[in-house]
């Protein structure tokens, strides 16, 4: 039975103690396959000590000393979307419920644009004056609407220079008895 690996990189390195070194080194030259191990480990190490040795100790210098001068190495600013922003919890979640109140109160903007207003505005006579602005589309339910108003009252609209009409059906013209206005 062959031994692990790790054993045999421990052989390699010294690391095993003396009673079982020589079991280990008779196994390596009876076992053809950690023999193999063996020598890739010793082939490793040559190739290692091949290479030329890089000189650290000149940056480990550099580092120790800014570490003990306090030195701080300058800082590269991150892009705006990579950083990281702490907000409290509370003040997230009003972020969050103001946002979606803004878009729901655009939304709704968007979906009433056909909707109108009404200004009333009182005359120095003490009557009222009415001001619509509605769609063309609910046009007939305002008059409706102003046609039911007291007899007493004086209706005036005005609409817009850039309205075009469409007649619908027949003309008529209403008489002033019709229209009965109040007496001054």
């Amino acid at each position: 039975m062959c031994p692990d690996r790790e054993i045999i990189s421990a052989y390699f390195d010294g690391e095993i103690a003396p009673p079982w070194v020589r079991t280990i080194a008779d196994h390596i030259t009876g076992c053809e396959r950690c023999r193999s191990f063996y020598e890739e480990l010793e082939s490793t190490r040559q190739r290692l000590r091949a290479e030329p040795v890089m000189n650290v100790r000149e940056p480990m210098e550099r580092v120790r000393r800014g570490i003990l001068s306090g030195a701080r190495p300058p800082l590269r600013p991150l892009p705006a979307w990579r950083r990281r922003v702490e907000v409290p919890l509370p003040l997230a979640l009003l972020a969050a419920t103001a946002l979606i109140a803004l878009g729901l109160g655009l939304a709704v903007a968007v979906s009433r644009n056909g909707f109108g207003y009404i200004r009333v505005t009182r005359a120095p006579a003490g009557g009222a004056e009415y001001q619509f602005a509605v769609p063309y589309d609910k046009v007939e339910s305002l008059l409706k609407s102003v046609g039911g108003a007291a007899a007493n009252s004086e209706d005036v609209m005005t609409l817009p220079k850039n309205v075009k009409l469409i007649p619908v059906g027949v003309p008529r013209m209403g008489t002033e008895a019709e229209y009965p206005r109040k007496k001054r």
